[in-house]
């Protein structure tokens, strides 16, 4: 998926994401921040930030947040937020997880929070925000993930794929894994959990049409009943739950050039 549907795509929902319960809060948000181990004068770099819901709930807790996005949209999002909460050592950049305009070494603290499944490869990404990491540094990210087992992983991002475009893939534990060692990095810990999805909130901030908004009812609810148990499929109305995982993985001077 190339960057610019990316942009399209979130331009035209943005304002959609500075609400959604999903990203303004979640049960993630608390455990990526107690992950991220953050200190008052550590330097943070948000990735993705989307609405910026990540990089505002470090800015108390830090010296200072750098939030980047791709979408030019999103970034005006997450400045009316920070302003509107007196926020004021955030700073707003747009850029690409592929090519951070950053040097070696920058931050104490690297998140990506539910973001990298839309990422067209992981090893790239992972490398860069790995690059830009101080020795000690801690990279925490955050997003749903595919089980392990072949045929709910197909349907899994066959069903996120019809909702939106812009999918690429939830990453297994497994791939996550090996993107840290092949960056350099010492995986420290990760915490699963269940993420639930109201069905109409989750079509309508992706704009899905409503053709395909039929098809992925279908899909949901005329599962076999291994997949709607696994993924908690209830009806009436029509939620369901994506596997989430955060994980913590940090650059250590014996790692380093891995």
């Amino acid at each position: 998926m190339s960057g610019w549907n990316v942009r399209k795509q979130f331009a035209r929902s943005a304002e959609l994401y500075a609400t959604s319960p999903v990203h303004a809060r979640g049960a993630d948000l608390d455990v990526v921040v107690r992950f991220a181990r953050p200190e008052p004068a550590d330097v943070a770099l948000d990735v993705s930030t989307g609405a910026g819901h990540t990089a505002l709930a470090l800015a108390p807790r830090v010296a200072r947040v750098v939030a980047t996005d791709l979408t030019p949209e999103m970034l005006e999002v997450a400045r009316r937020l920070a302003a509107e909460r007196g926020v004021k050592n955030v700073e707003f950049q747009e850029a690409d997880v592929r090519a951070l305009p950053f040097s070696d070494a920058s931050f104490d603290v690297v998140t990506c929070r539910t973001a990298a499944h839309h990422y067209p490869e992981l090893q790239v990404p992972v490398r860069e925000m790995a690059r830009v990491l101080r020795m000690g540094g801690r990279l925490v990210v955050s997003d749903t993930v595919s089980p392990a087992d072949e045929v709910p992983d197909r349907f899994i991002n066959a069903l996120e794929t019809l909702r939106d475009s812009t999918h690429v893939r939830d990453w297994s534990v497994a791939e996550w894994q090996e993107a840290f060692a092949a960056s350099g990095l010492t995986l420290e810990n990760y915490e699963e959990m269940l993420l639930e999805i109201e069905f109409q909130s989750w079509v309508e901030r992706s704009t899905t049409p409503p053709e395909l908004q039929a098809v992925l009812v279908a899909m949901l609810t005329r599962a076999p009943r291994r997949l709607r148990e696994l993924f908690r499929v209830q009806e009436a109305p029509l939620r369901f739950c994506l596997h989430k995982a955060v994980f913590v993985a940090v650059k250590e001077e014996n790692r380093a050039g891995a």
